[in-house]
Formats: C-alpha cells, sequence, structure tokens
C-alpha cells in the first residue's frame, strides 16, 4: 500500500538498511570504514516493507518464509529484527554544528540511548557512549538525552541523575577499573589504529559536566580519570583546582613562599595524580597515565615559575577574588578557552623521538620539572611496556628535580673509571667482570636484549665502550643544569649508540632512578616521554593571561 512504499521511499532516502527477521547482520563488525556493507551484509538487505510482512506471517500464518525457504508451522515467539539507521544526518558534526542538520540523509537526532541490561559493563559503556555522541554531535544535542534501561521483564527504567552520580561514586570507589574491551588492545604503546584510538578520545567522560565535581571528591575524579578516561581540559580544571587549594593552605599556614615538597604542608595535587596513576594501572591504561603525568607537569610547572616569579616581586599575596577563577567548577567564572586549545594538541599517542629530540630550539628554556610523584609501589604493580614507560618518566623528571640525577651521574661516571682503570691491566679482571654479568642475567637482575659477549670482554672493546660511555657522562654534568630537556637528550643519545650493554644499561637504571626491569628500549621510552613532558610545558604560556597569571595577581 502507499505506506508502506512511503516508508521504503523514507528508508532509502534515509539510508536506514533492514535485514530478514533472525538475521545476524551485526554491523559493529560488518561496516568498512567508509561506512559500506561488507561480508554479505550487503546483499542480504530488505525492505522495511518486506520485513513487516514478513513479521505479519510468522504471527498470523500458518506457512511462512524465511530466508526464501517456506517452512510450515507457526511461530510463538517472533525472530528479532535488526535495522541499521543512521543518526543526526550526513556531515553533522560538533566542529560544523549547520551543516547536515536535515533528515534528508539520516534520522536526525537520536531520543534516547538504552542499554538491555544493568550490569556495570553495560552501564559504563553507556556513559561513554553519550560522551562519544556528544563528541561528534556536540554537547549541546546530548545534554539532556535520556538514558535507559530495556529489559523485557522489568520493562524500561530511566538511569536517573542521581543514578548516574552513584554510578560514578561506585565506579570510581567499589570497581576495579577498566577500558573498553573493544578499544583496549588496539591502543597499546605497540599497537596504536588510529581508528580506534579516536574512538578512545571521543569517549572520554568530561568531569566537568552535570555538576559532577560538585558530588565527588577530587580524588574520586582523579581514580574516573586514570581508571576510565576523561578529557584533557576537566582533568586540566581538576589539577588547577587541586594546585590553588594547595596555595591557600599554604598560605594559611605561612608557608606560601615556599614550593619544595618537603616543605610543603599540603600535597594534594600530587596525591590525586597518584590517585589517577593508581587507577590507570589497574586497568592497564597506558593512554590515561600519559596524559595525568602530561598535564600534571604543565600544572606543576608553571605553579613554580608564579611562584619564582611572585619572590622577585616581594611576593603578592593571593587574592580570594581571583582565585575564584580557577577554583572549584562551581566558582569558574568562565572557560579556559586558551587552555582548551593548547591541550587539544596533547590527544596523541606519540612522544618526542630522537629527531624531535635534537630539533628543539635551545632558545626555548624549559621550565623546572615538577614536585616528584611516588610510584615506586605502582611500578612493581605493573608489567605493561606502556605503563612501565610512564612510572619510568614520572622517576626521571623526578631524579631531576630532586638533583639526585647529577649526583649519580658523577657516582657512575666514577665508578665505571674505575673499573676501566683496572680492566687495562687485568684480564682475569675482565673475565671475572663478564662472569658476574652473565650470572646476574641468568638470574634476570640485568633487563638486557641480549647476554654480554665474551670476545667483547677479552678484546678492547668494552673498554672503549666503557671508554666512551664515562666521557659522554662527563661531558653531561658539565654542560647541563639538570634540571632541563638538554640532559635528557643527552641521556637519549647515548641511548643511541648502545646495542648489547651490560654495566652501561646498569648504570643509567641507577642515574634515573629506575629498576632492573627497564631494558634499553623502557629507558629511551621514559626519557623520551620525560623530554615530551617539559617540552610541552616550554612550548607555550598557555596559561598566561587566562587562568593562573590572573590567580596571582
Amino acid at each position: 500500500n502507499s505506506k508502506d512504499e512511503d516508508i521504503d521511499i523514507a528508508a532509502e532516502r534515509t539510508h536506514s538498511w533492514a535485514w530478514p527477521s533472525g538475521y545476524a547482520a551485526k554491523t559493529e563488525f560488518n561496516i568498512s570504514p567508509s561506512g559500506e556493507l561488507i561480508n554479505g551484509r550487503k546483499e542480504a538487505l530488505v525492505s522495511i516493507s518486506r520485513l513487516r510482512s514478513n513479521n505479519h506471517s510468522y504471527i498470523y500464518d500458518r506457512d511462512y518464509e524465511v530466508l526464501g525457504k517456506m517452512i510450515e508451522g507457526g511461530f510463538h515467539t517472533l525472530p528479532y529484527n535488526e535495522l541499521f539507521c543512521r543518526v543526526g544526518g550526513v556531515g553533522r558534526s560538533a566542529i560544523d554544528e549547520d551543516i547536515g542538520r536535515s533528515f534528508d540523509e539520516g534520522l536526525g537526532l537520536p531520543v534516547a540511548l538504552f542499554v538491555r541490561s544493568a550490569t556495570y559493563g553495560d552501564l559504563t559503556a553507556l556513559l561513554r557512549l553519550r560522551a562519544r555522541l556528544g563528541a561528534v554531535l556536540g554537547k549541546q544535542s546530548v545534554r539532556s538525552i535520556p538514558l535507559l534501561l530495556i529489559d523485557p521483564d522489568i520493562g524500561t527504567r530511566v538511569l536517573t541523575e542521581n543514578l548516574q552520580k552513584k554510578l560514578l561514586s561506585t565506579m570510581s570507589n567499589s570497581l576495579n577499573p577498566f577500558q573498553n574491551p573493544h578499544l583496549k588492545h588496539k591502543t597499546q604503546i605497540n599497537a596504536v589504529s588510529e581508528t580506534h584510538f579516536q574512538q578512545k578520545l571521543e569517549e572520554l567522560l568530561d568531569l566537568d559536566d552535570d555538576n559532577i565535581r560538585d558530588v565527588l571528591t577530587a580524588e574520586e575524579c582523579a581514580r574516573l580519570a586514570g581508571g576510565y578516561g576523561a578529557t584533557d581540559e576537566s582533568v586540566a580544571h581538576l589539577l588547577i583546582d587541586a594546585m590553588v587549594e594547595d596555595h591557600e593552605e599554604d598560605a594559611k599556614h605561612g608557608n606560601g613562599d615556599r614550593f619544595v615538597v618537603g616543605d610543603r604542608i599540603h600535597h594534594k595535587l600530587q596525591n590525586i595524580v597518584n590517585e589517577g596513576l593508581s587507577a590507570a594501572v589497574r586497568s592497564g591504561d597506558f593512554n590515561t597515565s600519559r596524559q595525568l603525568l602530561i598535564l600534571y607537569t604543565l600544572v606543576a610547572s608553571r605553579c613554580k615559575q608564579e611562584k619564582e616569579k611572585e619572590n622577585e616581586s616581594k611576593y603578592h599575596a593571593l587574592d580570594d577574588d581571583s582565585i575564584s577563577v580557577v577554583s572549584s567548577h562551581s566558582k569558574r567564572g568562565r572557560d579556559n578557552r586558551r587552555l582548551a586549545r593548547q591541550i587539544s594538541s596533547m590527544s596523541t599517542h606519540k612522544d618526542m623521538d630522537s629527531k624531535t629530540l635534537v630539533r628543539r630550539p635551545s632558545s626555548i628554556p624549559a621550565p623546572p620539572p615538577p614536585p616528584p610523584l611516588d610510584t615506586d609501589r605502582l611500578r612493581s604493580a605493573t608489567n605493561s611496556d606502556g605503563l612501565l614507560a610512564v612510572l619510568g618518566a614520572a622517576e626521571v623528571l623526578k631524579a631531576l628535580q630532586t638533583g639526585d640525577a647529577a649526583k649519580r651521574a658523577l657516582e657512575a661516571a666514577d665508578s665505571i673509571e674505575e673499573w676501566i682503570e683496572k680492566s687495562e691491566h687485568s684480564v682475569a679482571f675482565r673475565l671475572a667482570s663478564w662472569r658476574d654479568l652473565t650470572a646476574a642475567q641468568g638470574d634476570l637482575k640485568i633487563a638486557t636484549e641480549s647476554h654480554s659477549n665474551l670476545m667483547a670482554f677479552l678484546s678492547n672493546k668494552a673498554i672503549n665502550n666503557r671508554t666512551r660511555f664515562a666521557a659522554q657522562l662527563r661531558h653531561s654534568v658539565a654542560n647541563t643544569n639538570f634540571e632541563g630537556i638538554d640532559f635528557l637528550k643527552e641521556i637519549h643519545a647515548i641511548l643511541g649508540t648502545m646495542h648489547s650493554p651490560c654495566l652501561r644499561l646498569e648504570l643509567l637504571q641507577f642515574i634515573l632512578g629506575l629498576d632492573n626491569r627497564y631494558s634499553v628500549a623502557h629507558v629511551a621510552r621514559s626519557v623520551e616521554l620525560a623530554a615530551t613532558c617539559l617540552n610541552i610545558s616550554a612550548s607555550d604560556d598557555i596559561f598566561a593571561g587566562e587562568d593562573l597569571d590572573d590567580a596571582y595577581q
């Protein structure tokens, strides 16, 4: 009839797809990145009018057709129907909000999102789906969209705002955090799919939405960010607020002119970052831990720079009215637009490599490393390459900030020069050294890619390698201040010349404060990420004129 014809015309115009009753189209696996059906799903399409006709036949006819075959009997349960409908219209996006708003090639905006079960996995997926729709269609389009549970036994239930906040509280306090299982193995440090990584970014929760910050504590928000993922901007706001609170408390206790962690009374900023990193380790998420470390470096380093400026100008007390600009979300008077624009460039999984380390202009001085984080317990709790890189980078920054790297580098140079002096006069000493190294490798006390070569010790190769290594260390100590990126460039250059290091690797681990699980590749990743943190901090004054400067005037 005309009604069925109108439906079929509308379905064709909106590119809506339907399959026969009972057909498992599984569109989540059978649509190409370009939006085309694959694996025979296009050939199996039927019109919606035919689908309706078949459903009627299954219910009321004794004989019915299934996939072209006539079957006698009757159905007691109607086979499920699978349809694929486009939402938002072609071209509709958060970036181009005025493009593609018509219904000509899509059904428009969704009216609700739903799950079929009340498991925490499905409910978390529902929150991530809403965040993804907000990233694609615009937050205003999904801000008040209903979240539903549809179950054949209990009917439809609404996930109200109060229930959503209770769910977030449970996720941060009672659940073992987890990544999206469909993305987890495609967003690792050594295996990154750009498509999956983009989806991961779109699914990040916004901690500034729906007054979440007024319901959850800063520590709970940090656990959500580390365990499940949150947007760069909302995490930055969280850290800024913690930093300002620290300074307010320090000022009350007469400690406002100090910055060194050992002298400070309050360490909320470090505490919430440690909470976030702990949740990231539990969920095995390299990306969220990397995000937390970079943002922490940005906020803390900028904070220290402002304190130094303050001291030079005879110390200006913090003004409560100006603090409100960057304090709690409920008090924030305006958006940190410049901060958001700068941070958006951080949503990449690539860190500085040897080329970018060399190219970085020395005319831009890097800020000092941030106050140290305590990651010893977290490093022992993971074997993930990505997490070891992030936690190792935190330890590298700690070694730079405390000055331990400088002292250890001198000790290492003295130690290896002592070995060289003894080895030049005794082959027996070199053989004993080789035997000790191979024993340590056999006990897994040193992380090396291959066992030590005996011939390198019988000849002068080991002596030459270690002589060059000692000279490089001396050069690093003499020509860097151990607070910026220059020392990391020197260490990265040393790592680039290593092929089968043993003692040299052990000494680098000692200098940077890393344990014996860190191979050359692990150390290089940690150094690259630490350099990335310092480089981003120095690349632009991202807080100037909009955020922290106002708080200190």
